[in-house]
Order: C-alpha cells, then structure tokens, then sequence
C-alpha cells in the first residue's frame, strides 16, 4: 500500500470503473483498483497527478516524449496547425514537407506514408510484405513488441518454460486472437543468427516478410548484436524476405536517423511513430520506392480518417527541425550515461551485481553482471526484486515502468535539472528495497 495520499485518484477511480473497463483507456494504465493514478499535467519531465503527487517520469508514455512535456516550441507549432482546420480527405502541403524531412534523416525512407499511431504502421508494413513477396508467412524476434494488432500479439511463454524441455511455446498474448493467425507466424530468438538460417531455409517459400526491433523496446531493451543485425540484413537478400525494421520506439531517439543509422544498415520497410512529434498523434511507415509504390489503387490499400491530421503533423515538423539540427539527442544520450554511471555507483556500493542493455535514451537495467542477449534470458534476471524497487521509487517521486522489461526512457528535459533528486530518491529507495528483499 502507497505512503502517499491518492485519495483524489481513489475516487476518481470508483467512478471511473463504472465507464471504462478497468476504469482507463489502456490496460497498461491500470495498475490495480486502489493503486491506479489520474494525471492532472505536466511539464518537462515531470508529471502531477490529481492529488498533487509530482514525479520525475522516465516512462514517458512509453517513449513519445524525446524533448519533454508540453515542449513551448512543438506546442506552437500544434497550435498553429489547429489553424489549418484538421483534416479533409483531401492533403496538404505538410504531408510533402514532413516526408522529404524524415528521408533526409533516414536514406532507406525514400517514401513515406502516414498513420496514426505505431499500431496502424506496422499493420501497413505487414501487408506491403506480404502483396510484396506473395507470402503471408512472417517472422518476429521473440520479445519484440509491434503493437496491439492481431498480427503481431504472439510471443513465447516464458512464465511456464522450463529451459530443459526445449524450446519455450509461442502462443498469443490476448483473448481473442484467432489461432489461425498463429499457423503464419515465427519467432526466433535474437542474436541467433543460426536458428534465423535454419527457418528460412526450412520455410523460405512460406516466409515473405521479418519484423525486428534491433533494440527491443519492450523487452529490457535488449540490443542486437551488429554482426548479428548485419547477417539478418544478409539473410533477408539471400532469400528474398521484405526486411521490416520496427523503429516505433527507436526512430529520432538514438539517433537522428533511428537504429538504423546506429547499426549502418537499411530497412526495405521501416516504421516510426513516438518521438517523431514529441507526444501528438502521428506515426508513418517508410521504405525503399520498389516496395512503397505498391501502395496504389489496384495494390494494397493504405489510408485512414484521421491521417496526417494538420495539428500532429505540424508538431511532427517541429520536432524533426529540432531533432535535426541541435543537440538534443546528444543531450538525451549524454543524460542517459550520467544517469548509468549515477545509478551503477549506488549499485556498486551496495555489492549488487547490475547491467545495463540498450541505448541511454532508452536503458534497461538488469540485476545480473552479465546483461541478457535474447528474450529468454529475461527468465534468470531477479525481476521481483526490480519490481518491489520501482514501487519504492514511486514513493520518492520517481516514475519508472514496473515491469523491469519496460526501459527508463530519456527526454531533452531530464537534463535541466532531474539526475541529482533521481539519483538521491534511488538510493533512499534502494535502502527501502533491501531491508525485505534479497537480490541473490
């Protein structure tokens, strides 16, 4: 049970629950019927709930935000993009504008269609893989997340695996989910450019397309190995498989042209969608022209109402100028390693074995000196331990995902002035944490 009141959102919730399933919009949102917080705003990098409890947020919304809340020079530009009237089934000089934007950053992005969220974009960059290759088979890195789809929600069991009876068993990851989807997919593990082989050797002419987060945003933030990253790029050319690179949570955060300016490889088809427009609503699938001029009439079919809407897509333009052309990224990765080194040495005096995966803006942290290559490992790591840390942290006013798969995320604002109370409520919390847990 919390020490801080949320009364407020107590209430709040009692009324919620009669309207809302789970009494929010998101199941990620709910983090139970007497701990689940309401929002009342925020700024830079910190948010208020409506009791008046103010945290340093390193989720994020689980990565949008790569300047910071309620940004004054992204907020203009939204601002100003009310102005133009929404959308109208019809298109705007933007959508041109935003686009050139995006392929001056990312070089495998020679065209760009735009979604609403990351969901949406993947479910288009699916289906161009499959019209594209003529096969409905497709491969995923077990640990990946792509969104909410039914496409995409499968993943492999780990909580009932025994790693002594083989391989873990995949299976989808909500109600609902038609099984036949299931006879479709594969999921192998990173960094396992072997097992990767042997599938498309075994099923090439089944398989068309492979979706990847060379970084999984949702899984620790585990990082693929570059030989790896760059045999997957290999593999997909030997055996004509449409390269779907994931980069909903990676693009313009750890790098200005996304992971895959990071790893010096190219996407036959990319996605993006969080950091491009700093929290509003916009995402866009990308690629190399032969695959992207198969969105056409009589090809596949890609749109939507709300598309390009001239509010999100003017903040998108804002935000890719900034990304563009000052520091902010280097000033979010540089925030990322102090924040590494800060938490390491409370760590360190503390005898914890500790590792960090991922990138800096995007850091996961894991209590074993060995950090974890593939999903799987993930089954070895003291997750209960983390867990119990993180509700401690809430208490000190520090806002991290519970779930130790979910990384502490980095914004532009984290570095005016967040480290030192970040790092002084960590070690107050760790104190807090030891005294009923072990982390052997």
């Amino acid at each position: 049970m919390t020490t801080r009141s949320i009364k407020k959102s107590n209430q709040h919730f009692q009324k919620a629950i009669h309207q809302l399933p789970l009494g929010v919009t998101s199941n990620f949102r709910y983090w139970g019927d007497e701990e689940t917080i309401y929002i009342d705003h925020a700024s830079g990098c910190r948010i208020q709930d409506i009791d008046g409890n103010e945290y340093i947020d390193y989720r994020l919304a689980y990565g949008p935000y790569i300047l910071g809340y309620a940004d004054p020079r992204v907020d203009q530009a939204a601002r100003e993009g009310i102005d133009i009237g929404g959308v109208f089934a019809l298109s705007t000089e933007l959508e041109y504008e935003v686009a050139q934007k995006i392929s001056s950053m990312v070089p495998s992005a020679e065209l760009v269609r735009f979604s609403n969220s990351g969901t949406e974009a993947v479910m288009a960059a699916l289906r161009v893989g499959r019209a594209y290759s003529k096969r409905d088979g497709y491969i995923m890195i077990e640990g990946g997340y792509h969104g909410v789809s039914d496409s995409v929600l499968w993943d492999v069991d780990l909580d009932e695996w025994d790693p002594k009876q083989g391989d873990p068993q995949v299976q989808p990851t909500s109600h609902g989910v038609p099984s036949s989807i299931g006879e479709m997919v594969t999921l192998v593990p990173m960094n396992d450019a072997n097992r990767l082989e042997d599938v498309l050797k075994k099923k090439h002419n089944e398989i068309g397309t492979l979706l990847i987060e060379p970084i999984l945003g949702n899984c620790c933030s585990i990082a693929a190995d570059p030989e790896y990253i760059k045999t997957v790029r290999s593999l997909c050319d030997r055996y004509n498989i449409v390269m779907v690179i994931d980069e909903v949570k990676t693009g313009f955060r750890v790098a200005k042209g996304g992971v895959q300016e990071l790893y010096g490889i190219e996407a036959d088809i990319c996605t993006f969608a969080k950091s491009m427009a700093n929290g509003y609503p916009i995402a866009a699938i990308c690629g190399k022209e032969d695959f992207m001029r198969i969105i056409k009439y009589g090809g596949v079919l890609h749109g939507g109402t709300f598309t390009a809407h001239s509010v999100a897509i003017s903040a998108a333009k804002k935000t890719l100028e900034i990304i563009k052309s000052t520091d902010a990224l280097a000033t979010v990765n540089q925030y990322g390693l102090n924040l590494r080194d800060g938490l390491s040495r409370i760590l360190t005096d503390h005898n914890i074995p500790h590792s960090f995966t991922g990138h800096p803006s995007m850091s996961g942290l894991f209590f074993s000196e060995k950090p974890p290559t593939n999903a799987r490992d993930f089954k070895s790591s003291n997750y209960p331990f983390y867990e119990k840390l993180a509700e401690e942290l809430l208490e000190f006013g520090v806002l991290c995902e519970f779930d130790p798969r979910e990384p502490w995320f980095i914004c532009e604002a984290h570095a005016k002035d967040a480290l030192d109370p970040t790092l002084d409520a960590f070690s107050a919390a760790l104190e807090n944490t030891l005294k009923g847990e072990s982390v052997e």
